[in-house]
């Protein structure tokens, strides 16, 4: 029986012992964890911090418990010792090995900042420092985060509430530094529409308070009143164990194509070890190298042959990626960009095929995207028109998940396929939990949950919109005033000579029946420009949301207009036509902006069976105002 010791219990340390206890019978396996919970999916702290899964959701437990495998939970180890092939733990208490695998991740690179010691000063790295924000997430406290990377995005979403103020420095680079102008401003545009406050201009120079965080000055002089910092400053691979060993380190453990290290038997995997130059950050790398160092073991070898810097982070159902070689001048840029849906996507393609790939937003087909440079798969010759007019890669006929190819890509942190989904699907297991369980799709990072809920026909959360509130309230009113115009007893004509201005001359006066109508044709004009901003490219400027914002507005002052100008009568005959169908439209468009408002509360299956029948409503009434509103003018004028 070999003696396998595996220092570190996160993701790769776990998928390690899982694939040599189901592979092989004659091992057994020690497996320490220098943390007091259980081993858990590290990825999705993000998605406990939101409060979108609990912490049962992040259990990432190792095979059922047997003589093979013994656990060691908050026991770290202390001493490696290479000759005598055994670890002291934190005890003194000595574990022989006859294979070593280190997975002992990283640790927080934190900028040294005047007043760091204070109470409300967090790292943001394993479950106690999830649980700790959580605490504070719940009492709604202001909160300001250093670091503009994977992490610190998405822990400035995940803090946000609707009381709150989260202010994210950046300092050179947000998400990464490939990403374009254009790409940064969809990216920033995204992360200001969660209500999130980018800052830019400055950075943090002190931390204020006394014990207490109660603010931080900026170096531009700037001061804001906070109650936490939560440090996302990036991570350092933890290599100090190996390096006091006497194991070769660089940036971090230095391993060869099969994981080892300099000294026989021992093995480095996931974010502390250095092949060919790079450390990864992701899970699937890590995976990846745990089954070359199990193959090797086992006497199974498969090379790692390495993998060009990737990144990625993912918040409910907004994702991006860097992905492949993003570096090569010699390659071509094809760029997409809708502004309107918060997408940027880049391909950089050589001799037709995609060495990598800048990609801001959901995209389904991300995932093909990345086994196409994974596989140096060549594109159709009509992909780069299709591409650039609507910003998909393959044929409308397969754009339909389902239908696409088996090889395709759906979990990029486990590699699990299109084909082997469905095929697990047929036998019966049809939730995300059961793949889950079966294929380990979507239980790392969760980035993929989206796709297999669309598999499953599961509804999909959404975007929160930017003025959501407002939107919400504006609409509500908007529709009680509509029904006041319909069942309000209608406004008498006060004839009394007591008042200098008698109020039935705004409805019986030609000057002030002009100015109110023609007050209201330019808001029912300037109202429809949101239909011109959304199919006309050349005044798409702005974010889409803001233009709803005033859509909205605008709409809310035509209904207060119209009082002025009706006194609450619907008229007759075609001014009675007029004015049901304008009140209608605006009725069917505040419905609109109900359910477009709440987007970020219901499911995307409740949005396509409300919004898009009270848009179809909206719309066919608009297309009548334009000829009703002619006929009226021209009797207003001609025929009275």
């Amino acid at each position: 029986m070999n003696n396998i010791v595996i220092i570190g219990a996160g993701p790769t340390g776990v998928k390690a012992a899982t694939e040599l206890l189901e592979r092989s019978d004659s091992v057994s396996v020690k497996i320490f964890n220098g943390e007091p919970s259980k081993p858990y999916n590290r990825a999705q702290l993000s998605y406990f911090l939101a409060g979108d899964l609990d912490k049962a959701a992040l259990d990432n437990s190792l095979p059922k418990r047997s003589a093979r495998l013994i656990e060691f939970d908050n026991c770290r180890i202390t001493t490696l010792d290479t000759v005598e092939k055994k670890v002291v733990d934190q005890y003194g208490k000595e574990h022989v090995y006859d294979k070593l695998i280190l997975a002992t991740g990283s640790h927080v690179k934190a900028p040294s900042i005047a007043g760091d010691d204070k109470s409300g000063v967090y790292f943001f790295r394993s479950m106690d420092d999830a649980e700790e924000l959580l605490a504070r997430r719940g009492l709604d406290q202001d909160v300001y985060i250093v670091g503009s990377g994977p992490l610190g995005i998405e822990t400035a979403l995940a803090m946000k509430t609707r009381s709150n103020t989260v202010y994210l420095q950046v300092r050179k680079n947000l998400f990464a530094p490939e990403l374009d102008e254009s790409a940064r401003g969809v990216l920033a545009d995204y992360i200001r529409s969660n209500g999130v406050t980018i800052v830019e201009s400055a950075l943090v120079e002190k931390i204020q308070g006394d014990g207490k965080v109660t603010g931080v000055v900026l170096n531009n002089g700037e001061q804001l009143s906070i109650d936490s910092v939560v440090m996302c400053t990036g991570v350092s691979p933890f290599k100090e164990l190996a390096e006091n060993s006497g194991l070769e380190v660089g940036n971090g453990i230095l391993v060869d194509d099969f994981m080892r290290t300099n000294c026989s038997g021992v093995y480095a995997i996931g974010e502390c070890a250095e092949h060919r130059g790079v450390t990864h950050g992701l899970i699937n790398p890590g995976y990846e190298q745990a089954n070359s160092c199990v193959g090797h073991i086992l006497a199974q070898p498969v090379a790692y042959t390495g993998k060009q810097g990737e990144l990625q982070f993912k918040f409910r159902n907004f994702s991006s990626h860097v992905l492949g070689n993003v570096n090569d001048e010699s390659a071509e840029e094809i760029v997409y960009r809708n502004t309107l849906k918060n997408i940027y996507r880049k391909l950089y393609v050589k001799n037709r095929r995609i060495v990598g790939a800048v990609l801001i937003g959901e995209w389904s087909e991300s995932g093909r995207v990345a086994g196409a440079i994974s596989n140096a798969s060549r594109l159709p010759f009509n992909t780069r028109g299709r591409f650039l007019k609507s910003g998909n890669l393959w044929s409308e006929d397969e754009m339909s998940l389902l239908e696409q190819p088996e090889d395709y890509i759906v979990c990029l942190c486990k590699g699990v396929t299109r084909g082997e989904i469905s095929r697990c699907m047929e036998k019966g297991h049809r939730s995300v939990a059961a793949l889950g369980v079966e294929l380990e799709a979507g239980i790392t990072c969760g980035s993929c949950q989206p796709l297999l809920k669309t598999m499953l026909n599961e509804p999909v959360a959404n975007l929160i919109m930017r003025h959501h509130k407002a939107i919400f309230w504006a609409s509500l009113f908007s529709i009680a005033v509509i029904l006041l115009t319909f069942f309000a007893p209608k406004l008498p004509f006060d004839r009394s000579v007591q008042f200098s201005f008698q109020f039935e001359k705004i409805w019986y006066g030609s000057l002030y029946k002009q100015t109110t109508g023609y007050i209201l044709l330019a808001l029912i004009f300037l109202s429809g420009a949101l239909s011109f901003r959304k199919r006309w490219k050349k005044i798409a400027v702005g974010n889409l949301d803001n233009w709803r914002f005033v859509h909205t507005i605008m709409g809310l002052v035509a209904l207060v207009s119209l009082i002025v100008h009706t006194g609450f009568r619907l008229g007759e005959n075609l001014s009675f036509a007029l004015m049901v169908v304008f009140l209608l439209a605006t009725l069917t468009g505040s419905m609109v902006g109900v359910f477009m408002s709440r987007n970020h509360h219901w499911t995307d299956m409740k949005l396509t069976q409300y919004r898009a029948w009270w848009s179809r409503v909206h719309y066919g009434l608009l297309w009548l105002l334009p000829a009703l509103l002619i006929f009226h003018i021209l009797s207003s004028y001609y025929f009275t």
